[in-house]
């Protein structure tokens, strides 16, 4: 995929984003399909989202992706940086990975003999057991097909698998590295790693069939990474005759007083959520729309973004390092009910999903905080231990970074003592309430979380703000209106400005996006789209736009 930095020099790398034949199968058993029966009667975009398209828009179904390459002999990989909700991967007609969930990393590896080989993905958008971390009933549409980009990995003998790279000290400027591999078999090879071009390490190592290899590096003319000064680095690492690459920025975060520090200073968080949809293109964010989107959040103002509700395009994160943006990075989730997040199918879909999230977002700066289960059931008791195993594997794979949640009750919520910072979704002056009660809404959630003994825990307001359909007023300044959305962003703003206990806000929401099929929910959204945008689903600013940017810009 286009990333801004070269990832693999000597391992060979074909990019397979294009146009693939295809066809879609409808509501059929994967299990029953035989790839040499599929009759490919269409072509589709890679990536893309099939039922974006006009003519599958709205179907949900299997569908099937085909491409041919040509190999050498030896072992592949073929990557996966995103597919809508669950595939099936087959090699000249053979199966050879499944995978459930979007929104993530994943691969699948064979041998080759090397020639022609056809590669067949099967596609599946609707809801189901195959994915259980994908309902209907969530507020966003979940387009379907191969939304990210796909390439082909040539493997040798000796293999890098990732590099996580810590920092272990801002001031000493020194960082941590795990280098994870495989092999074919125990073996004793050459290990050169880089940075910036300048060379750290040369030495021998002995490799058993896999593990990982940790070096503590330092770099002293590395420069820390900032919101106002965000330098970055290139770490390269060559182990036999594979190789990785992979960006990072020297910076810490952590918590204090009640505020989120980045290399001990305490920020603000200012900023939106944002969802990975398009009317066009679904979730395949086009690398245009991702800079549009980069350049429209530092015109706002906006410091901070959240990833709403799922792993962002790690393109965008790249934009987002050089851009000095904070990232709140989520794993996939809107308002579980209790007997589906306690479902012991659904908290190992969660746990392997976390883990491909961490692994494809851990060395970008800019992500500074990692999230679960937005608004799900942290009130219930039986939700607890579901909080406490799947924010207990983040601080597992990652002790580096903060863990939250967005809570949609604040004032009945069990698990605050869980996470490192308390997040609240709150909507006074919309759902319930009016605008002049704004203020005293976010005080209460303030001095509750307060009186509950997290007043050393910064707090964010996850989630505040209003519907607008674009280009609609009154006299009146009414409900769905610029005007009412304006005046209610307006009153939030100046307050969290001014609030010394709230160390953060995400308006809902940067951009309009479609929403579910669900009736209940359609019936609650005019024109089918959630419209709590400061810019439409084209991203053109609403009036609400200049007014926060005005005083994001001033704070």
């Amino acid at each position: 995929m286009a990333r801004r930095f070269c990832q693999h020099v000597l391992r060979p790398v074909a990019d397979l984003d294009g146009v693939w034949d295809f066809a879609y199968l409808g509501d059929v058993d994967p299990d029953e399909v035989a790839a040499a029966e599929i009759v490919f009667d269409d072509v589709m975009a890679v990536p893309g989202c099939f039922d974006a398209t006009p003519g599958y828009a709205g179907r949900r179904g299997l569908a099937a992706y085909r491409t041919r390459v040509t190999t050498a002999p030896g072992r592949q990989r073929l990557v996966f940086e995103g597919v809508q909700h669950w595939c099936r991967v087959l090699w000249n007609g053979e199966p050879i990975r499944d995978h459930a969930g979007g929104f993530t990393r994943f691969w699948a590896e064979t041998e080759s003999e090397g020639g022609d080989a056809e590669i067949t993905v099967l596609v599946d958008n609707r809801f189901g057991e195959r994915s259980p971390l994908h309902l209907e009933h969530f507020d966003w549409y979940h387009f379907g097909g191969i939304s990210r980009s796909v390439a082909l990995h040539t493997l040798g003998s000796v293999r890098l698998d990732g590099l996580k790279i810590d920092t272990v000290s801002v001031g000493d400027k020194r960082i941590q590295v795990r280098i994870d591999y495989t092999a074919d078999a125990p073996a004793t090879v050459p290990l050169a790693i880089e940075c910036d071009g300048r060379p750290i390490l040369a030495e021998d190592v002995a490799l058993d069939a896999a593990g990982s290899l940790t070096r503590t590096l330092d770099l002293p003319w590395a420069a820390p990474w900032s919101t106002a000064d965000p330098n970055l680095s290139v770490l390269a690492v060559a182990l036999g005759e594979d190789d990785l690459r992979e960006r990072f920025g020297l910076r810490e975060v952590a918590t204090a007083n009640g505020r989120i520090t980045v290399n001990g200073e305490p920020v603000r968080l200012l900023g939106v959520n944002r969802h990975e949809l398009h009317p066009q293109f679904g979730h395949a964010q086009p690398a245009a729309l991702l800079v549009a989107d980069v350049q429209q959040l530092k015109d706002l103002g906006a410091n901070f973004v959240r990833g709403s509700h799922y792993p962002l395009d790690p393109l965008f994160l790249d934009l987002c390092d050089e851009a000095g943006l904070l990232v709140w990075s989520e794993s996939i989730g809107w308002q579980y009910p209790v007997e589906h997040l306690t479902d012991p199918a659904f908290v190992e879909a969660q746990l392997a999903h976390i883990g491909e999230m961490t692994a494809a977002a851990h060395n970008h700066p800019s992500v500074i905080l990692w999230g679960i289960l937005n608004e799900c059931p942290s009130w219930s008791e039986a939700g607890y231990p579901v909080y406490e195993k799947l924010l207990g594997r983040l601080r597992e794979l990652d002790p580096t970074r903060p863990v939250t949640y967005a809570s949609i009750n604040a004032h009945d919520d069990k698990c605050f003592d869980l996470v490192d910072v308390v997040s609240a979704n709150t909507y006074p002056g919309w759902y319930s309430g009016d605008v002049p009660g704004i203020p005293e809404a976010l005080d209460r959630i303030a001095a509750h979380v307060d009186a509950l003994g997290h007043a050393d825990k910064p707090l964010i307001i996850s989630e505040i703000g209003a519907g607008a359909v674009p280009g609609w007023n009154d006299a009146n300044a009414s409900l769905w209106t610029e005007d009412y959305q304006t005046l209610l962003l307006t009153t939030v703003v100046d307050h969290v400005i001014g609030h010394e206990r709230i160390s953060g806000l995400g308006i809902w929401v940067f951009g309009d996006f479609r929403t579910t099929e669900h009736r209940e929910m359609l019936l609650k959204r005019p024109r089918g789209v959630n419209d709590k945008g400061v810019v439409d689903e084209y991203r053109r600013p609403k009036q609400s736009f200049k007014a926060v940017r005005e005083r994001f810009r001033s704070a």
